[in-house]
């Protein structure tokens, strides 16, 4: 694998940090707080590392200016170290990885009628059907399948064994992780003498800008409309999103979530991991949901919701069973004592 080398100065530059200290120092890693040595550049988000801080060996540290005379080690200054952070690891993978070879691999499939822009990666063993058309700077990881009619925008990139099915569209500078599937058939179907006649799903799945979609997650396409995921949402593992649903700018949804059909979620929600949302509801702009909720009706309100128990024992848990399936006789026996 390179190796990173990047002076203070130039790392105070890329993330907009105050340098405070020696800016010609050189770096050679990212470390948590507790394991930085020499040479290394960590950072620090609150009080309770402070201690760590103090202790560390770090060569170079993010953090607030709150801390910043708690070390003697280098300090990049700003409000948000973790946002720092997180550009710094963007600043240190182009270091490491660069940008994608452009141009098409001899072992890539290129329909005739798809227009390629330039600076546009295609790897071995990816299709690219008919009609498709990739903006600028995309790239399309090997065995990665991208559908008749799709359109992908400028600096997305597709990891390898995506699919993006037909006639969906992604906007520009997101990012499709493996194994997900871009406009898959919904889940229709109307009941029939003898047995199901699948409602076939005429609409597709539309993407914004600055979208990242994780592994094996999954989003079907409409309909009748489409399916719309708005600029900036961030998407977890093994996700599932079900036609029709509409979800509102910079949401962040957490793994092994399911939303059912025709949802509309809100702008600048966040949803915990593993929580079920029935279909045919509406979330508002702001709400937090903590994980492995059951949400069965719309919330209007912004704020913060839970639902379901909490781990404990098998023993507790089984008492506690027996009396809530006794809950609505108690209640009755209640309201008679009260009347």
């Amino acid at each position: 694998m390179n190796t990173v080398s990047l002076k203070c100065s130039e790392i105070a530059t890329a993330i907009g940090a105050e340098l405070r200290g020696d800016g010609d120092a050189v770096v050679t890693s990212i470390a948590s707080i507790g394991t930085a040595t020499a040479g290394s550049i960590t950072f620090v988000t609150g009080k309770k590392f402070v201690a760590a801080l103090r202790a560390s060996a770090a060569t170079a540290v993010i953090l607030p200016d709150a801390f910043s005379n708690e070390t003697s080690a280098i300090r990049l200054v700003m409000e948000n170290p973790y946002l720092g952070y997180a550009k710094l690891t963007g600043l240190w993978s182009a270091e490491l990885y660069g940008t994608a070879v452009t141009g098409v691999h001899d072992l890539a499939s290129v329909a005739s009628s798809a227009a390629l822009s330039v600076g546009v990666s295609v790897a071995q063993h990816a299709v690219v059907a008919s009609g498709a058309r990739l903006a600028e700077n995309v790239s399309v990881g090997a065995g990665a399948y991208i559908g008749e009619g799709v359109s992908i925008g400028a600096g997305t990139l597709i990891h390898p064994n995506v699919t993006i099915l037909r006639d969906c569209s992604i906007g520009c500078d997101s990012e499709i992780h493996s194994g997900a599937v871009v406009g898959a058939d919904g889940f229709g179907f109307a009941p029939a003498p003898d047995g199901w006649e699948k409602i076939h799903q005429l609409g597709a799945v539309v993407i914004g800008d600055r979208v990242s979609i994780g592994a094996c997650t999954t989003v079907d396409r409409g309909a009748l409309e489409d399916t719309v995921i708005s600029d900036g949402v961030i998407l977890d593992n093994h996700i599932q999103v079900a036609h029709n649903v509409v979800i509102g700018r910079n949401t962040a949804i957490a793994g092994c979530t399911g939303i059912a059909g025709s949802t509309a979620i809100g702008a600048n929600c966040r949803i915990g991991g593993a929580v079920s949302i029935v279909g045919h509801i509406t979330i508002c702009d702001d709400v937090l949901i903590t994980a492995n909720s059951f949400v069965n009706r719309s919330v209007v309100q912004p704020g913060s919701y839970s639902s379901g128990f909490p781990l404990e024992t098998s023993a507790q848990w089984r008492k506690n069973a027996v009396r809530l399936q006794r809950l609505d006789e108690i209640s009755r026996q209640v309201g008679k004592l009260k009347s």
